[in-house]
């Protein structure tokens, strides 16, 4: 089989020099040679749109990963395997499943650089290539937990990595791998519009969205919106915020939607969530706050269909 491997930076492209951990200058891709010790059933082509930590990933680097993703002949290769790092990776994969949705593409990354004893790296990416030559078509996560356990989440549904590397999907990963896909539920992939962005009308960012997240005695005066064309702002784990407090972010959006996520279809709502429901936040159901933004920070930055429309849309 054939696979592209596009290389990001992150840890898995990363060694340390005795200081710090930062990427190979030389976009060097060290997990390729030591899959070939082991393995011999998959040729690799290796492209290298962005070398960064991807804790610095900013607009520009996104618009250069869509360029690149969007000129990938796929049916030359059983898939592509992205290599990215673990800080973003949760605002990475959503961003690539919600525009290649149905792409045989497998984001991988590791915990910790390739030459470290108890990286997950190498494992990852040998999870990837092999659940691409099942012929698996659709963005996906493979990573190992502490457990010991290799998750395959959809892009678009993975968390942020707690302070222990465990990586989740927004309920439950969608299978485990150990040689073969075992499902543990149904595969869930959020998209956005078709044709929205193409060759002709290609992606560009600009940084329009404030994600606001809920704290006790959080200073709504202090948010300023000026330069925003939507608002997210996320929830307790119980679907709840300071109903009190944010209506004075409510009076000061103005026209400016604000969207609240994340919320589960068909749970009972707390008054807290209800109240501001009722004063025109606009809910977000069943989809993970990285996704959430991602999709809407797409949706600001195209001019085809309203905002509402865009959000609403699962094609």
């Amino acid at each position: 089989m054939k696979i592209l491997v596009m290389t990001t930076g992150g840890t898995i492209g990363s060694s340390y020099d005795g200081y710090s951990v930062n990427v190979n200058a030389d976009r060097s891709t060290p997990v390729i040679e030591m899959y070939k010790r082991e393995y011999s059933d998959a040729d690799f082509d290796v492209i290298s749109p962005l070398n960064i930590l991807s804790e610095s990933v900013e607009a520009k680097d996104l618009e250069a990963l869509w360029t690149a993703l969007s000129q990938v002949d796929f049916a030359a290769y059983e898939g592509v395997v992205l290599t990215c790092g673990s800080d973003t990776l949760a605002y990475l994969a959503s961003f690539v499943g919600l525009l290649f949705a149905h792409c045989p593409i497998a984001l991988v990354c590791a915990n910790k650089i390739l030459t470290a004893p108890d990286s997950n790296g190498y494992e990852n990416f040998v999870a990837a290539v092999k659940i691409l030559g099942t012929g698996f078509s659709k963005a996906f996560v493979p990573y190992r937990n502490s457990d010991g356990v290799m998750y395959v989440h959809s892009a678009t549904e993975i968390r942020q990595a707690d302070y222990v590397d465990d990586f989740w999907s927004l309920y439950h990963p969608c299978a485990v791998f150990d040689g073969e896909m075992k499902p543990m539920r149904e595969y869930v992939i959020h998209t956005v519009p078709d044709g929205v962005f193409t060759a002709e009308n290609p992606l560009r960012l600009q940084n329009q969205v404030m994600m606001i997240a809920p704290y006790p005695m959080i200073d709504y005066d202090a948010v300023c919106l000026d330069s925003c064309k939507a608002v997210l702002h996320l929830t307790y784990h119980s679907g709840t915020l300071n109903s009190d407090q944010a209506k004075r972010l409510i009076q000061k959006a103005g026209e400016i939607p604000v969207f609240l996520a994340p919320l589960k279809k068909g749970a009972k709502l707390y008054q807290t969530t209800a109240d501001m429901l009722a004063l025109g936040m606009k809910p977000l159901y069943d989809i993970s706050p990285e996704c959430a933004y991602l999709k809407l920070l797409l949706a600001v930055n195209q001019d085809q269909m309203s905002i509402d429309r865009f959000m609403e849309d699962e094609t």
